[in-house]
């Protein structure tokens, strides 16, 4: 299989067969991430795609009906493309019906309301967006070449279209002491984006992340464990989107899953029971044994 780099999956996607598109990021320059740094964005040749689609079909049972393509972003391929490599994996495992992967909301935008249309028919379904803030400042800040406008406008465009998606909210990137302005604009635009899950996942800066300089310099300084974990709560409690919320990575110093607005009572009362009881020091031990993280 021609897997050149660590591949981050969402929880709904974790046990189907992954299918490299694609190398790079069409944007790579996003302050906390260094999976792509330095590589040009490409797309896979098709002979090593069909090369990966044998060796996946080797295994495949009735119950292979999934697969989540990977790459920096590989929804930025021409939909020509991706239709040939839908076809290529159809012909060989007829019962895979469904497509997902990392998606920018760039991506979206680059495509035609028939475009989107193209893919929702062939089964591309819960794209699985790196939307991170819905705070324009942090946004611009971190490079994430996106606005909080942005997400709110292409979402409408996935709905439409009858794709759905899950949203990442990276708690923490605000960095010190604008935790809870974070929190508020993010749950603004992911209320209005209205993404089927949404995915808590704590910032853990690595020393390879870009974002490490900021850091060295004093231009950012990290949220406490206690300041994120209120982050979190204030994002919770202000979305008005029906959603499934997973707070549940390993990063994530409380964890939890539910339903919006069914659980929402209830997440708030499990964080307002276990924020007083944060031990500052092993919960930033944890998270910096886990991820090498530099803070």
């Amino acid at each position: 299989m021609h897997i050149t780099r660590p591949q981050h999956r969402p929880p709904r996607d974790m046990n189907c067969p992954m299918l490299q598109v694609s190398d790079g990021c069409t944007h790579g320059k996003c302050k906390f991430c260094d999976i792509y740094t330095g590589i040009p964005f490409r797309p896979s040749p098709m002979e090593e795609i069909v090369e990966d689609i044998d060796e996946i079909a080797k295994t495949a049972t009735a119950l292979t009906r999934r697969i989540y393509l990977t790459g920096g972003n590989p929804f930025a391929l021409p939909n020509a493309k991706l239709i040939e490599i839908f076809d290529a994996v159809e012909e060989r495992i007829p019962t895979v019906n469904s497509y997902g992967g990392f998606c920018r909301i760039t991506d979206i935008a680059r495509k035609t309301d028939e475009e989107l249309a193209e893919l929702a028919a062939r089964g591309v379904n819960d794209l699985a967006i790196g939307a991170e803030s819905g705070d324009d400042e942090v946004l611009a800040f971190m490079c994430k070449d996106q606005t909080a406008a942005d997400l709110v406008e292409q979402s409408a465009r996935m709905h439409a279209a009858g794709i759905e998606f899950t949203m990442f909210y990276l708690a923490g990137l605000a960095g010190a002491g604008k935790g809870q302005q974070n929190a508020l604009a993010s749950a603004a635009a992911f209320s209005a984006s209205a993404p089927q899950t949404i995915l808590i996942v704590t910032l853990t800066p690595t020393k390879t992340w870009p974002l490490a300089e900021d850091i060295a310099s004093g231009a950012w300084v990290p949220a406490t464990e206690v300041e994120t974990a209120e982050e979190i709560r204030t994002f919770i409690a202000h979305l008005s989107c029906k959603t499934r919320i997973i707070c549940s990575h390993d990063s994530d110093v409380i964890r939890f899953d539910g339903m919006l607005p069914g659980d929402q009572e209830k997440m708030l009362q499990l964080m307002d029971y276990r924020i007083p009881k944060i031990n500052e020091k092993a919960a930033r031990l944890m998270r910096e044994m886990i991820h090498k993280a530099t803070f």
